[in-house]
């Protein structure tokens, strides 16, 4: 008997509770006119249907307009969950392209990536947000960046989990309307090494017109299931999303506007060797460091960009050796690249909405500029580019891009070829 009056008491003492916890009933459905029925709907049927769409939208989380800006650095797609009020937030980009080539390489066309961001923002303080991007016909698929905001203070949040790290211009924003061009600049695909994303914790944020970052990164891994090689330097070095993390690294970036232009730099090291031992059993630790500086200027309709990298590799000679190298193929203990490059849309000066601007860039780069050890230059790997073209936008999110490029090496060889792409962003 003890019991259901203890039960009874319980549930007493709880309605009170559950009545002021339980939101308030839904308006009954206005009742749908007769079959057949072409008279105007009431106003009570109205209000009751804005209610109901008031309700969903509200559950959805969905905006009345989609928000584009950039958000910390990122692209507009990748930034669309940043400028959400609540929920769910869907965006993403691709990038179709077809290559004509004047020698006998074979030429190409295919849908070179297709992305798709997802996020969520749960709270005025906590938001996620993820890449996972599908290349070369979905050959390859592969998650970007995954991760957690938490925002403390406005010049100061923190971020867990897989990141893009703060290096140069594309690494965090290299959605297509971003770059001029078919293709990423060769610097920012080698020397850099674009896209780069490593999993870490970190810190940034705005302090005045200065932004900053910070993070501790799990290191790259110069012994991964793709070798090194000489032309590329430390790109197949990425960890992404999975990889070892017996070494880490630690990158930081500054950057600051100054009325129509940025300036900024960024600095990235760490320990590569993941715990890798050579034939004697003795650990090897080559460690990786880059650093860049770039400014941007973009005024009126006049786009204007320059960048500086360098980068080293210690037991460059002993990496070689273990990785099985011929001496012209040892990976570089020192590269550099840089570049400069101006576009100008024709259209600001007919005061039209869309964009049209033809642009000229200037590379320069080697990947092998100093070996150790039984190593020998190969000056195939020190490349001169020029990429000139011409990129139109009917609206800010798509781009048609034409271009020709000339690749030349020191090694006397030179390499010319004709692209055609299409990108979007959503």
């Amino acid at each position: 008997m003890r019991r259901p009056i203890v039960l009874l008491l319980l549930v007493s003492l709880a309605l009170p509770t559950l009545a002021e916890e339980a939101p308030p009933p839904a308006p009954p459905p206005a009742a749908a006119p007769p079959a057949g029925d072409d008279r105007p709907a009431t106003q009570a049927e109205l209000k009751a249907l804005s209610e109901e769409v008031r309700r969903l939208k509200l559950e959805m989380s969905v905006p009345d307009a989609v928000t584009f800006g950039s958000y910390a650095g990122m692209g507009m797609g990748a930034s669309k969950v940043h400028y959400q009020p609540k929920g769910l937030s869907i965006g993403g980009y691709g990038e179709f392209v077809y290559t004509n080539y004047a020698d006998d390489r074979a030429d190409v066309a295919e849908i070179l990536r297709l992305v798709l961001y997802v996020g969520y923002r749960f709270s005025d303080r906590i938001v996620f947000n993820s890449e996972i991007e599908f290349e070369h016909g979905a050959r390859e698929i592969g998650i970007e960046l995954a991760y957690f905001d938490f925002k403390l203070l406005d010049p100061l949040q923190l971020r867990v989990g897989n990141v893009l790290l703060p290096v140069g211009f594309l690494n965090e924003n290299h959605e297509p309307i971003f770059f001029y061009g078919v293709y990423r600049p060769f610097v920012d695909r080698v020397i850099i090494p674009t896209t780069w994303n490593q999993n870490g914790i970190g810190v940034y944020g705005d302090v005045g017109p200065l932004r900053y970052k910070a993070y501790l990164v799990t290191g790259m891994n110069a012994f991964g299931t793709e070798p090194l090689e000489a032309g590329t330097w430390v790109r197949n070095a990425r960890t992404g999303a999975f990889g070892p993390a017996r070494t880490w690294a630690g990158v930081g970036s500054v950057n600051v506007d100054v009325g129509p232009a940025t300036f900024g730099g960024s600095f990235y090291g760490g320990n590569a060797g993941q715990g890798k031992k050579d034939a004697a059993g003795a650990t090897v630790s080559p460690w990786i460091l880059i650093g860049e500086v770039h400014a941007l200027v973009a005024w009126k309709g006049l786009t204007a960009r320059a960048i500086v990298a360098w980068g080293s590799l210690s037991e460059a000679g002993r990496v070689s050796e273990i990785l099985g190298k011929a001496p012209e193929a040892y990976i570089g203990s020192a590269s550099w690249g840089g570049y400069v490059e101006a576009g100008f849309d024709v259209l600001t000066l007919v005061g039209s909405s869309m964009s049209l601007s033809p642009y000229l860039r200037f590379e320069a780069l080697n990947t092998q500029s100093a070996v150790q050890g039984a190593g020998v230059l190969d000056p195939a790997n020190d490349r001169r580019v020029i990429t000139t073209g011409i990129d139109f936008k009917p609206i800010a999110q798509v781009v048609v891009k034409a271009d020709w490029q000339q690749v030349k090496t020191m090694a006397s060889q030179t390499l010319q070829q004709w692209d055609l792409g299409i990108g979007f962003v959503y």
